[in-house]
């Protein structure tokens, strides 16, 4: 049995062409919908899709490809450093950091982060990035082009860090124990790898074990504890009292500097003797 239906008006015609109309021009363009609901989490929607064929109907599922990413952002004992979580693996092996545009050149997504206007640090850990701006910078203003830069990079499947990169990576195998290490020391690169680093990382930041001699153990504060006003604090009241406490032979723990950070500390000690003279 058949039944009639009664015929469409030119109205319904043009509102049903309409619909289509629209429907084929929401899958030709690539948008990004960045919805920062909250202070501390950006949700990044990436909506990529391919022209659709003759069969709009047949192809516009397998055209469209949705990805998305959840974004968190944590803050650190470092008003100028913000850790950034995107949910995802950051670095397979150790640690990565870099300290200008010049050496980072060898990651494409350190070398995006540092075209954001305000940027002076760029970290790498396990599942995070800690970000460190000018302290004139605004977060507010750089967040979006962060949040737009991380999800860039995720979206495009490249490596984080070349194997020519110039920055400062690989600090896991700082703590890796050798034939030739004594006793005491294999107990401080435990420690530090098992107990100290995974609380640091907590707070954006990372440590790299530069040596133990005559009692003193050198280490090298990264990330958000580089430029951190509590920095002092952390190495003496926090790291160097659970080594002496399990490692008798520990006396003390010292900050190693680089050969410019030394120079740059020097002239800040300069600095500060004028300033108290005055």
């Amino acid at each position: 049995m058949f039944r009639l239906l009664p015929a469409r008006s030119s109205k319904a015609l043009a509102t049903a062409a309409s619909k289509r109309t629209l429907l084929t021009a929401a899958v030709l363009p690539q948008r990004t919908l960045i919805n920062t609901t909250s202070s501390s989490a950006a949700y990044i929607s990436l909506n990529r899709a391919v022209v659709p064929s003759k069969t709009l109907r047949t192809n516009i599922y397998a055209a469209q490809q949705l990805r998305t990413m959840f974004i968190q952002t944590d803050t650190t004992p470092n008003q100028d450093s913000l850790k950034f979580i995107p949910g995802v693996a950051v670095m397979p092996n150790g640690t990565a950091e870099f300290l200008d545009a010049r050496n980072a050149m060898g990651s494409p997504l350190a070398k995006k982060l540092f075209q954001i206007d305000g940027v002076r640090g760029v970290f790498f850990g396990p599942d995070f990035l800690t970000i460190t701006k000018d302290q004139d910078a605004i977060w507010q203003l750089m967040k979006p082009d962060i949040y737009s830069s991380i999800m860039d990079f995720f979206a495009s499947g490249q490596p984080i860090i070349s194997e020519t990169a110039d920055g400062e990576s690989g600090a896991a195998l700082d703590t890796m124990i050798h034939e030739d290490d004594s006793e005491t020391v294999q107990m401080i690169k435990e420690l530090l790898d098992t107990r100290i680093r995974p609380s640091i990382q907590d707070d954006g930041g990372d440590i790299e074990y530069r040596g133990f001699e005559n009692g003193v153990v050198k280490l090298k504060l990264k990330g958000a504890c580089r430029t951190c006003d509590s920095s002092t604090v952390t190495l003496k009241n926090g790291i160097e009292n659970m080594l002496m406490h399990y490692v008798p032979e520990v006396t003390a723990v010292e900050q190693a500097f680089d050969a410019e950070e030394e120079v740059s500390q020097l002239e800040f000690e300069k600095l500060e003797r004028r300033l108290m003279n005055q």
